[in-house]
Formats: C-alpha cells, structure tokens, sequence
C-alpha cells in the first residue's frame, strides 16, 4: 500500500513553495514527524515534516522548483520490507493504513486566496454538483469578493463528495469549499510523462498581453513566479502580467524577466467594448412574512461599499468644491472626432476628454496623487496616475483603474473607460481591473442634477464630480447667450489639501475643458 503525501498548507495566504532542500532520498525509511523537506514560501522558509513512518517509493519536485499547496510533493509505501509470509498485522499498522487510504481517497479543498487583503467572498455560482466527475484546472465556482467576481478553478482531478456552502453564503479565505474523492488515488507511484518544454516566445514577436488572456497569470490574478523572480522584476521594474513564462506549466523564470527587460512587450492596442447602461439595484432577496418589512444582509459588494464610505467620512474631513464649466468648443470638438473614434472601434464620450485634464492637472497638483498614512504620519505621493471611473452595475458601485492615464491619449483612454465599464457590469471584473487606482471621478452623467457632495475614495484625498450637460442662459460680454453648461464638485482631504490648493487644481481642470487647444501641448 502506498499513499500520496501533498504539501500542506503553510501559512495563511501561502499558495505555493519553493523547494529548497530534500533531507531525505528515494528508498529511505522514515518515521513520523522526521524532517523531510525544506521549502520556501513569500513569507518565509518552513520545514515539513513526514505524516507518517513509511519508505520513500518516488519524490516530486527538486530544489529549485515551484510546488503548488495541495500538489504530492512524495509518495510513501509501508516502512521496512515486505513479509516474506503474510501476517496478521498489528492493531497499529491498521490505524496507520486507515489513514493513509483516507488522506489518499479524498482531498478537502479550502477557499484560496483571491486577492491582496481580501479575507472572505460570497459564492454566487457551483458549475458542478456532488457527484460530477471533474478535472484539474475545469471551473469549479464562481466566488465575489469586496473587489471583484473570481472563478475558482478544481486545483485536482477527482469527484465532487460535498460542497460546503451554497449561492449567498459567505466562505472565509482558508474554510472549506468542497470536498474532491479520488484526489491523487493511486496504489503505485505513476509514471512521470515526459513534458514537453513551454513553447518560448522570442522577445521580438511576443505578443502585448491582454487581460485574461496570458497563461503565465492564474485565475487569481497573480502571475506563476517564485518569490525570487517577482524580486528580480520589482527591482529591474518588470510588469510579470505582460510576460509569458517559458518554464513548465508557463511558468516565469529568471531569464524570461531578463529577456522582457532586453526587449520589452508592445503596447497593447485600445480594446473596443460597447458598454450597456443599467441603473444600479439593490433588490431583496429575502422578505420577512408578515412583518411589515424587508430586510437584506449587507454582504459582498454591498458590504465593501458600507465600510469604505463610513470609514471616509469618519476619517477624512472633507470640503467640497464647486464649479461651472463651459462646454461649447469642447462638445463641438469632440463631435467633430466621434466619427472617427468610431471607426477605429471606440465610442468617444466626455468622460475621456475630462479624465485626461484631470489626468494632466495632476501633474502639476500631485498633491491630488497622493494618500496619508496616518500611522507613520506621512503624505505617501504616487507617481503612476491611475484614475478610478465610478460605475453603477446592478450589484452596486464598483471603481475599474485607467492606468497611466496621463501618459495615454484620449482615444486610449475611451478604449480602457469602455472596456472596464463593460466588464464590471457583467461582473467579469479582475482584481486587477479595480485595483491601484489614485484619485477617482465620479459622473452622474444623464441623470442630471445640479450638485453633489461626493465622498472621497479613501485613502485618496480627492474626487472629482461631473454632472450633465445643459443649455443655460450666462452673461457674456454684459450679454445674455446661451452657452453649454456642466457643473463639477470636487472633494477634497482637507487635512492635506488647502482651500486655495483644491480650488487652483479645479481651475486648471476648467482651463482644459474651455480650452481643449491645450491637449495639444502634451503629446500623449
């Protein structure tokens, strides 16, 4: 009898190790508890020690290798020879083969982690039943977090035995998810296939990543590279998302990081997504009979909304600051180039027009880029303007991230806007999609209205608010015209941002959005 031994989970949040040393060998025995393998992780450099007495029969994974949690890392046979007359074994080796046979023929997986600071999610969709046969890497469950809707893949081949929560439950990072029975069964060690080494992209064709679509980045988000190699492209400032790995299973390795550093990816072409408006709902699900009332549990995206927007206004005393703005040349610029945009796949709004001013303003205001870290009592300045578009989706609020939009056009811009919008409001959205964002804007659009107070996203330090669009009468010259108008409230953190500051950073905001000639004094 020989059963399969996995590597453990070894920290919370730790989803895979790096082989550093193997203390034993292929046919050794061993006892219980013995040291067996050393194995580092993000976080630090554990020892596992052997489950069991038995003899090593195979080992998996060599120093230097990436093994996933809940991946065998060695299987084990019964410890010493075998009899050369069957005998009745002793009550203790019954216990200890009852054990073996149960760690073999089920396999209890737990929620993973699914992004940085997210410590639980509500499950919305089960693709699979008790009972289905499934495969490693086949879609298991889709899981909503405070961020975003994630697919949790089968991290094993086996059959479904139970799943410990259904659709609305919320499951703790680390608790139980499903119960999988033929996990890794084997009575003998089964033959490695040759595998074929990762097809190697040369650095002169590789292909500009788009989002979900490279196989070197889990379903997580997280790009498949040892702690050391996300060392190395921090420090050579290498974006992991935009390399695919030639190591096994795609995996990134150091020269790939090198090689992308040599000849780095092109910049991936605006993406072209019509978004479909929908007003946001926050429908019941559950009424109380007879009670005269409804009442819904805050959970999931709702639940994230209610902490951030009561921390913000418990913490950041806020000022706002409001404007009008006239629209006409820059309503008549961007009819004359929608045309255009349109050809080229894009539906141009006026939202990318006043993210690129506020985009440009920010550089020179940076104090709108930056955040407090009360702690250490800091003003933390970003330096990547990464601005949050505020979307209304059927699930409430969510805050997709242009990134760098300083240094992309407005055409780019109205691509990402599309794209992001789109994705959100099928719940498609990537932990990355939401996250790193720097200031945010928030736009009523067509809704109207003629003020709004609207609440910083915290830790940024400011919010830029727009509203429609309108014929107005306006004084011109000691004349009356009509001119298009827009208002705009700005909030700001007035524990860093002064009065005049908040008001000049809107002014320059205003300056471009009057005087669209402006963009053309910045190339990009």
């Amino acid at each position: 009898m020989s059963f399969e031994f996995k590597l453990p989970e070894i920290g919370e949040g730790v989803m895979e190790g790096e082989i550093v040393e193997w203390h034993v060998a292929v046919g050794d025995q061993v006892a219980a508890d013995q040291p067996l393998v050393s194995v580092l992780t993000d976080k630090a450099t554990v020892e596992i020690a052997a489950p069991d007495a038995g003899t090593i029969q195979a080992i998996h994974g060599q120093p230097g290798d990436v093994v996933e949690v809940g991946s065998t890392i060695a299987v084990f046979g019964d410890s010493g020879a075998a009899p050369a007359a069957p005998s009745k074994p002793a009550p203790q080796s019954n216990a200890q083969t009852t054990k073996r046979e149960a760690a073999a023929s089920s396999f209890s997986f737990p929620l993973p982690e699914i992004g940085e600071g997210v410590m639980e999610g509500e499950i919305v969709e089960w693709y699979v039943g008790v009972g289905d046969a499934i495969a490693e890497d086949q879609p298991l469950v889709s899981v909503l977090t405070d961020k975003a809707t994630v697919e949790i893949p089968a991290p094993v081949s086996g059959t479904i035995v139970s799943l410990a929560a259904s659709p609305g439950d919320i499951v703790a990072v680390g608790a139980e998810l499903a119960v999988f029975s033929g996990a890794g069964v084997s009575d003998q060690p089964a033959a490695q296939p040759a595998r074929e080494p990762a097809p190697v992209v040369a650095p002169a064709t590789r292909p500009a990543m788009v989002a979900g679509e490279n196989p070197s980045v889990s379903a997580f988000g997280t790009p498949l590279a040892t702690p050391a190699v996300r060392r190395l492209a921090g420090q050579l400032g290498v974006d992991l998302h935009q390399i695919v790995g030639s190591g096994p299973h795609h995996r990134i390795t150091r020269s790939d990081v090198e090689s992308f550093k040599a000849t780095p990816a092109a910049k991936p072409a605006p993406v072209a997504t019509t978004a479909v408006e929908t007003a946001p709902s926050f429908a019941p699900t559950s009424i109380a009979p007879s009670q005269g009332e409804t009442r819904e549990p805050i959970k999931g995206l709702r639940k994230a909304i209610h902490a951030n927007m009561a921390k913000s206004k418990r913490i950041v005393p806020h000022f706002t600051y409001v404007e009008e703005v006239e629209m006409d040349r820059l309503v008549a610029l961007r009819n004359g180039l929608k045309d255009d945009a349109a050809a080229s796949g894009v539906k141009l709004s006026y939202l990318p027009f006043i993210a690129k001013a506020i985009a440009l303003s920010i550089r020179k205001y940076p104090i709108m880029n930056a955040s407090v870290d009360d702690a250490a009592m800091e003003v933390v300045f970003k330096h990547d303007i990464n601005l949050g578009i505020a979307t209304a989706t059927e699930h409430g609020l969510m805050v997709p991230v242009v990134k760098h939009a300083d240094q992309k056009t407005v055409l780019e811009i109205a691509a990402d806007v599309d794209a992001l919008a789109a994705r959100a409001r099928a719940r498609k959205s990537s932990p990355a999609d939401l996250s790193d964002g720097t200031f945010t804007i928030t736009s009523l659009g067509r809704l109207g209205g003629l003020l709004a107070t609207p609440i910083i996203n915290h830790p940024e330090v400011a919010i830029f608010g727009v509203h429609n669009i309108v014929d107005r009468a306006v004084v011109r010259n000691g004349q009356i015209v009509i001119r298009k108008m827009m208002n705009v409230a700005v909030s700001f953190d007035h524990r860093v941002v002064d009065g005049d500051v908040g008001a000049s950073f809107t002014q320059e905001v205003k300056s471009y959005l009057e005087n669209p000639d402006k963009f053309l004094l910045s190339l990009k």
